[in-house]
């Protein structure tokens, strides 16, 4: 399982699950706000910090 933490601003967070081969963002709340059946990580990680996002934690 791969866990990553992002954060932009004071309080927005979001964090990247890949997990089982799938991979889902959840938002501050832990509600699912994407998924996909694949593992997209680095795709996924990639075009939030493209939007300013930064990572805060990161990890297997």
């Amino acid at each position: 399982m791969r866990e990553t933490v992002l954060a932009k601003g004071e309080t927005a967070t979001l964090v990247i699950v890949t997990a089982n081969g799938q991979t889902e963002i959840l938002d501050g709340e832990d509600e699912v706000i994407e998924s996909h059946k694949d593992d997209r990580h680095e795709a996924i990680l990639a075009r939030y910090l493209a939007q300013g996002w930064e990572i805060e934690e990161d990890g297997p």
